[in-house]
């Protein structure tokens, strides 16, 4: 049965029914021209449209066999554009997360049916009135419009331009961000010119430059490259370390890098892997003491572990006994707390902790665990607290989600406390939101992929699942941040967390950086003085031997890079993500794997194997909604026709 609620000024939705186009808005995450096209047959105002948009593509869907029954024409709503046509913009595979991600599909039901927490439905609707509509549809237009095509390369023009001059990121000079337009019929760009080419003025590109029909926005050099070069080293736009990877690494929440020393860095990963089993064997030595007469080699053996604990837990928390040459060749920086007095993150210096401050960590901070904060702190951190240990339990993504809107909401207060912008309240959000703005989206619970273990007609109790878990996310981040909820009632809404999340999905690459840890015993074994070495070993070998195949374990995390985001997959890519032992934080190093030309667009592979055959890669690039027509693709194409035809003739 059709359910009735009032949006706004009274607008009565009865017996509601809504054309195909209204959940196509969602693909282009609402274009204005998809809403002007639904049929509500009531005169409300367009804000009132856009609302109700928003909510219906977050609460419900719509089903082709019921559209079908009622009357209407069965649409179509693969995201996958048709044979003569590829999407406008390619994006780049997060490979830590395991989930491929499908082409978007909406599917279209006549009839609605709720797919949120009836206590969130009772919220949404609620506050549906007149002035808190209006400013949460307004804010929600702004973040989810499509980017804009006539500023982007004004955009990124600044942002190479402030990377180079503001930053010294030299390498920003290498590369412009270009979107080009094919012709249909040949494949190739259009107002091809390459007299002249530079980071700041990328207008045209070289002819044959991309196979394949429109790409869209891709990244391109400003240079020639050698194989082996390194074409861009860029931070990140917004990155986090995994909560399951920070026992493993001590490294700075700004930067990355590495902090504290060796002999903390083993510490704590040992005295977190050994005190866990210690408990377990004293839990079961406790249990044999109720049933046996103790002996003294298990009585030894306890107090060896608990002594072993305590030369851990000593290395963990102050760093010491020391080991040889350590500090003579690894030394890293000492920790620096967060302003807040967090005992959450660390830094690797005060500019580092002030930065963070200043971005996201005044709202992400936990507060300190000294008692000593006023009551209302001590509520809010309590509640960060509970947001964060909700996100560990089922996708830490949320985490770096959360940073998003906490930087967004900073910059957005920080423009208008200024006085020279003059600016109103959603124009200071747009600038805000304007960096993410130019990232591809798309909604988290449409497009992660199914997993092997889910039957087909599971797909949609999934779906729904994703939905509840990404809404009691949101909620804790509302009550952690009222305030900013408050003011900005659009950034805190279902739709644009999920497109928010959905943009790390389908754009984050890994972040990692080399642990010193895995250094320093290969440097050790590496000693030339044979002497120095068998006097150094009989210290070390022991921290090895415990550490076993993961003494290696790199700081692990995913990032999200405003520039390398828009590189486009090949198959047989011409860049590659590669870092080495200089590379000491969460910085991308885009190497070249050929010769590149100047005006040469930079292309990745979004694949983890590079070596399956073509059908496979086509089965594993669909989960982006692009068949893929690169130069190695069509080639293998026509060699698979050509063994065809040749069989067809014998």
């Amino acid at each position: 049965m059709l359910f009735c609620v009032f949006l706004g000024d009274h607008l009565h939705l009865h017996g509601l029914q809504v054309e195909a186009s209204l959940l196509e808005s969602l693909d282009n995450l609402v274009d204005e021209t998809t809403l002007d096209a639904v049929r509500l047959n009531h005169d409300v105002s367009s804000f009132h449209i856009y609302v109700f948009c928003m909510c219906a593509c977050a609460c419900v869907r719509v089903s082709d066999d019921r559209n079908v029954a009622a009357g209407y024409p069965k649409v179509n709503h693969s995201h996958q554009k048709n044979n003569n046509e590829q999407p406008e913009k390619q994006t780049n595979k997060n490979s830590l997360v395991k989930s491929a991600f499908p082409r978007l599909r909406l599917r279209l039901r006549l009839r609605f049916r709720l797919r949120l927490p009836w206590n969130t439905l009772f919220c949404i609707f609620t506050m549906m009135s007149s002035e808190a509509t209006t400013k949460a549809a307004s804010q929600i237009e702004i973040l989810l419009k499509p980017s804009d095509v006539n500023t982007e390369e004004e955009y990124y023009k600044k942002l190479i331009r402030r990377g180079i001059e503001e930053f010294n990121y030299e390498t920003f000079s290498n590369v412009c961000v270009q979107r080009n337009h094919h012709n249909v019929t040949t494949g190739v760009i259009n107002d091809v010119a390459m007299n002249t080419i530079n980071a700041t003025d990328c207008t045209h590109v070289r002819e044959g430059v991309v196979s394949g029909k429109n790409r869209g926005k891709g990244l391109y050099a400003t240079r020639d490259f050698a194989v082996g070069d390194r074409v861009l080293i860029e931070p990140p736009l917004v990155a986090m370390q995994h909560e399951r990877n920070r026992n493993d690494a001590i490294v700075c929440s700004f930067c990355f890098r590495y902090v504290g020393s060796i002999e903390k860095q083993i510490g704590q990963r040992l005295f977190q892997q050994f005190s866990s089993t210690h408990e377990m064997q004293e839990q079961q030595q406790n249990e044999q003491l109720m049933t046996a007469t103790p002996n003294n080699t298990a009585a030894e053996e306890a107090a060896r572990r608990s002594s072993d604990l305590e030369i851990l837990n000593s290395m963990a928390s102050v760093g010491e006994p020391k080991l040889p040459l350590a500090d003579e060749h690894f030394p890293l920086p000492m920790e620096h707390r967060c302003v807040g007095g967090c005992y959450r993150e660390v830094f690797c210096s005060n500019e580092c902790a002030q930065n963070a401050w200043n971005s996201h960590e005044r709202a992400m901070c936990i507060g300190n665990n000294n008692g000593d904060q006023e009551e209302h702190a001590k509520i809010r951190a309590s509640i960060m607290h509970q947001f964060i240990e909700h996100a560990k339990d089922t996708n830490d993504i949320f985490i770096l989600a959360a940073k998003v809107v906490a930087m967004v909401t900073e910059n957005a207060s920080l423009a208008l406390s200024d006085t020279n912008n003059n600016m109103t309240f959603l124009e200071a959000l747009e600038r805000a939101w304007e960096p993410f703005s130019r990232v591809q989206k798309a909604i988290w619970w449409d497009i992660v992929a199914i997993p092997s273990d889910v039957e087909e007609k599971d797909e949609e109790s999934f779906r729904q699942q994703l939905i509840q878990v990404a809404s009691s996310s949101l909620e804790l981040l509302c009550k952690a941040w009222p305030d900013r909820a408050q003011a900005f009632p659009g950034l805190f809404s279902l739709p644009v967390w999920g497109a928010i999340v959905g943009m790390f999905e389908l754009n984050n690459l890994e972040l990692v950086v080399e642990s010193p840890v895995e250094n320093y015993f290969l440097t050790v074994d590496g000693l030339a003085d044979e002497k120095q070495k068998m006097a150094i070993l009989p210290q070390t070998q022991p921290f090895l031997d415990a550490l076993d195949v993961n003494y290696d374990i790199p700081c692990l995390g995913t990032a999200l890079f405003a520039l390398q985001s828009n590189c486009n997959h090949d198959c047989d890519p011409n860049c590659h993500p590669f870092k080495d032992e200089t590379d000491i934080n969460g910085s991308c190093v885009l190497v070249a794997r050929k010769p590149i030309q100047k005006g040469d667009e930079l292309t990745i592979s979004y694949l983890e194997d590079d070596q399956l055959d073509w059908s496979r890669r086509q089965d594993a690039l669909s989960d982006y909604g692009f068949v893929c027509k690169c130069a190695r693709c069509e080639s293998e194409v026509s060699q698979t026709r050509g063994r065809h035809h040749s069989k067809m003739k014998m």
